[in-house]
């Protein structure tokens, strides 16, 4: 649930942005069952921009990448430009490093392939939702694949014991619930060790900070 201008409840709202009609309809409809309202649907990402340009607002974006006409890393940007406080899910079926990484610059909160579970999805949205930046468990493993890669650098700052055990299980795919049940913690403390960490490194994703503690030698991933 989201809350309106008022601080009265309502259903967290979703643009979905998604070229094959019949996935298009499944992914409403699971949205629908599960309490949130999708407030449009557009098989191009014009159509998404524009309608928004018009005053459409959402809480969510759920986008694909592979659209026709402009590509979903473009449209990336120009919603974080008209909508700031809304957070972009990638969908998508695409999984080579190149995308997947220039999604992330481009601003996208997560990054979820087709291929999961209905269940999957909701667990996803709800993590962006809650401030977080969940990653597929396969996008994960191959963004630590490259981060391992890096040369460590001396930083100035550091982080917390718990800040660091914190990042490196959300590096490695756990949702905010499953790292609180690991550690003992509650998944408001998850997130605040979170935000405390990409404060601290002066990042605003889960691969900036991930990459940014290993180049200051704070994460041993290998």
């Amino acid at each position: 649930m989201a809350k309106d201008d008022n601080g009265a409840e309502r259903p967290t709202q979703v643009i979905l942005v998604e070229d094959h009609a019949d996935f298009r309809e499944s992914v409403s409809m699971v949205l629908e069952d599960r309490g949130y309202e999708c407030v449009g649907d557009f098989s191009t990402m014009e159509d998404a921009l524009e309608a928004m340009r018009g005053g459409l607002q959402a809480d969510v974006v759920l986008s694909d990448l592979g659209l026709p006409g402009m590509s979903g890393i473009e449209g990336i940007k120009q919603v974080r430009e008209i909508m700031p406080r809304c957070q972009v899910l990638v969908l998508t079926a695409f999984t080579d490093k190149e995308k997947v990484f220039a999604a992330l610059e481009a601003g996208a909160h997560g990054y979820l392939v087709k291929a999961g579970s209905a269940t999957r999805l909701i667990e996803t949205l709800e993590e962006v939702l809650a401030g977080g930046t969940p990653l597929d468990p396969k996008i994960a493993g191959m963004i630590l694949s490259s981060f391992r890669k890096l040369s460590p650098i001396a930083g100035a700052e550091t982080l917390s014991d718990r800040e660091c055990e914190v990042l490196q299980l959300s590096a490695k795919g756990l949702t905010r619930q499953e790292i609180a049940d690991s550690l003992k913690l509650s998944t408001h403390s998850v997130t605040e060790y979170i935000r405390r960490s990409f404060d601290k490194l002066h990042v605003r994703s889960l691969p900036a900070a991930v990459s940014e503690a290993i180049r200051r030698g704070l994460l041993d991933l290998s």
